[in-house]
């Protein structure tokens, strides 16, 4: 309770304080004094209470205005369906790819690619082509006296027949080294630069599409490989008899170190604890990936929708660190609040105009939603590698160093290879 104000009064023409003349003053004008404090406070409590009910009046009425609003805007707080042409093929695909770790590395890949182009590749023709190519590696190893059951002697084949000139003694037929393809590497202008399907109709590929075949074909002839990523970028890592692993590195057919990986300089230590760059992909994580590609296919040709982020949602499911997953996930996130801010009339880039998404709390929380999954991402250790600084390491990989430890490495396989494989009785 507010307590009595020490206000000057005039006694005798002399000032004095209120408290020392109440002191002095009769039981009956104390009382009337204390009577009157009552009053005022009452008057105090009564005039704070009729406040409180005006602003809880006014945040119903702004509340109700908000409503009003939304509902005279039919304001949509999801992204559009792209109801378009071949879009309901990339539905399909997404119902088709097998979710479980009995998988074709095959058959998912061309679901991917067949859905972007309107589910019009050969199935039988493809099918053909990847046999052709298995069979012909089987029959090198014979050739070579190469073990059929040695992992060492499967990927050194599957790394030579992507980095050399073969021919077979008995049919003369001839297999050329696979390229890499420099112009639109990352599928910028077109998407199906990243194609499996493309790598083998024109002999040359990139950092997508090469490891891609590589693990179909290691499917194809019984080779235990795994798909690798890096920023920007995805390669080989396959383990020897003894439990060694080798990178390998086919943009420019070469076996690589795991230092040389790290003098991207891009490669954050929170990216190696989180295992997002530089491990091995188990299955259900190749499968995530496979969800991504499709996914990058689908906002290639038609842009962000909920039925991207119910791929992307699956895509978590299986592999939750996913880099890529989670960078699309936030793109998403970022469409779905540009989207309701064009709706609402809001420049989300005008700091001001910002200001105006506190009326609008379902607003808000896609805002949220967009800072939480971009600090996911930064969290993880991704680091935005620019593209000139991917090119500059693509053309390192060219060097002597690179050279010399490549040969060092093939040397060292070679050597094992040539040993006769154990007995039984060894």
């Amino acid at each position: 309770m507010p307590a009595p104000l020490a206000v000057p009064v005039v006694v005798n023409e002399q000032i004095v304080d209120r408290k020392t003349v109440l002191e002095q003053a009769s039981p009956s004008v104390l009382q009337s004094e204390q009577k009157r404090q009552h009053l005022q406070n009452t008057s105090l409590m009564n005039e704070v209470e009729r406040d409180i009910h005006r602003q809880m009046q006014i945040m119903r009425e702004v509340a109700k205005d908000v409503q009003a609003l939304e509902s005279k805007r039919e304001v949509i707080y999801s992204l559009p369906s792209r109801a378009v042409a071949g879009a309901e093929f990339y539905h399909s695909a997404f119902n088709k790819i097998i979710l479980d770790t009995v998988f074709s590395i095959k058959e998912n890949n061309f679901l991917v690619e067949n859905a972007f182009f309107g589910n019009k590749m050969d199935k039988a023709e493809f099918d053909k082509v990847i046999k052709q190519s298995a069979d012909f590696l089987i029959a090198k190893m014979k050739e070579l006296n190469y073990s059929l059951t040695d992992n060492s002697a499967k990927n050194f084949m599957l790394f030579q027949f992507f980095s050399e000139t073969l021919q077979l003694k008995s049919s003369k037929q001839e297999h050329l080294p696979f390229k890499y393809d420099f112009e639109d590497y990352m599928g910028f202008e077109s998407h199906s630069k990243l194609f499996v399907s493309k790598l083998m109709e024109t002999g040359s590929g990139q950092c997508h599409s090469l490891p891609m075949l590589y693990l179909i074909l290691a499917e194809e002839i019984g080779a235990e490989a795994y798909l690798a990523l890096s920023p920007n970028h995805s390669y080989i890592r396959f383990p020897d008899q003894k439990g060694k692993w080798y990178n390998v590195e086919l943009t420019n057919g070469m076996f690589s170190t795991e230092s040389y990986i790290l003098q991207s300089g891009y490669i954050k230590s929170e990216a190696l604890q989180n295992k997002i760059y530089m491990q091995n992909l188990s299955r259900k994580e190749l499968l995530a990936q496979h969800l991504t590609d499709l996914a990058g296919g689908y906002i290639f040709k038609f842009g962000y929708d909920e039925f991207v982020q119910a791929v992307i949602d699956k895509a978590l499911a299986l592999y939750p660190n996913s880099i890529t997953a989670n960078m699309l996930k936030a793109n998403i996130a970022s469409a779905r609040f540009e989207y309701v801010m064009k709706q609402l009339g809001i420049n989300p880039k005008d700091p001001n105009d910002l200001q105006n998404i506190r009326h609008f709390p379902k607003a808000i929380e896609l805002l949220d939603s967009v800072n939480q999954q971009f600090d996911l991402v930064d969290n993880l250790g991704y680091e935005h590698m620019p593209e000139y600084a991917y090119q500059k390491w693509l053309q390192a990989m060219a060097g002597e160093k690179q050279k010399q430890d490549n040969e060092n490495i093939s040397k060292q396989l070679k050597g094992i290879l040539a040993k006769p494989p154990k007995t039984l009785k060894d």
